[in-house]
């Protein structure tokens, strides 16, 4: 299994590595390949043409529900495990929609994730306990978690909130995201517009609440 890992976390892409490693005994893998954001990611996967990517919910430039249907769009045959820092149902429900097969949460430990990466490996989805706990609660009761109207937004306005919300500019999302000013402009009004506000502090709670930003209110 050729693998690669996008997290914007240095400190957990390289434990991650190292878990990875002891794993080679219980599962054929290599890792070939390491990016911290979405572009970058993507063109890591199109060159490199992993089995596997392991993608965390927050990225560079990006968020990891989107840079999920871009990789199952865009490279053949990979398959998608998702790091989340926790069972949260809306993101959970967007990454399975957009083609991930696996979802756990950042503290996985090594029995976990060699049965998260077998599963996918046989094309099964694999869910960590606490994750298939909070979906089926949220069927049963109701959701409780996420942000409803997140799934107003497009893909790119998506990535436009994210950078928002983690307080870069108009100047440096634009650089981010190899678009102009002008057009981070026009994405914020479209995103306030959708999301029913007009201050800075309202987009960055819908951003919290849809798993595109670890931020705290």
């Amino acid at each position: 299994m050729r693998l690669i890992i996008l997290c914007q976390e240095t400190v957990l892409a390289e434990g991650l590595t190292c878990l990875l490693s002891e794993c080679v005994d219980e599962i054929s893998l290599e890792v070939v390949g390491a990016a911290e954001g979405g572009e970058e990611g993507l063109e890591l996967a199109t060159r490199v043409s992993p089995d596997v990517a392991v993608v965390a919910l927050q990225l560079k430039d990006a968020n990891g529900v989107d840079v999920t249907q871009r990789l199952k769009d865009e490279v053949k045959n990979i398959e998608v495990l998702i790091l989340a820092s926790d069972p949260s149902t809306e993101p959970l429900r967007e990454a399975l929609a957009a083609g991930a097969l696996g979802y756990v949460t950042k503290d996985v430990e090594k029995d976990e994730l060699i049965r998260a990466l077998k599963s996918i490996a046989e094309g099964k989805t694999y869910l960590s306990s606490e994750a298939a706990t909070a979906l089926v609660d949220s069927t049963v009761h109701g959701d409780t978690d996420g942000d409803p109207v997140f799934s107003r937004l497009s893909p790119r306005e998506r990535e436009v909130l994210q950078l928002l919300a983690e307080g870069l500019g108009a100047k440096e999302t634009a650089q981010k995201l190899c678009i102009s000013s002008k057009t981070v402009d026009t994405h914020r009004r479209n995103i306030m517009e959708k999301l029913e506000t007009d201050n800075v502090a309202d987009l960055v709670k819908h951003a919290i609440r849809a798993g595109l930003t670890t931020l705290k209110t």
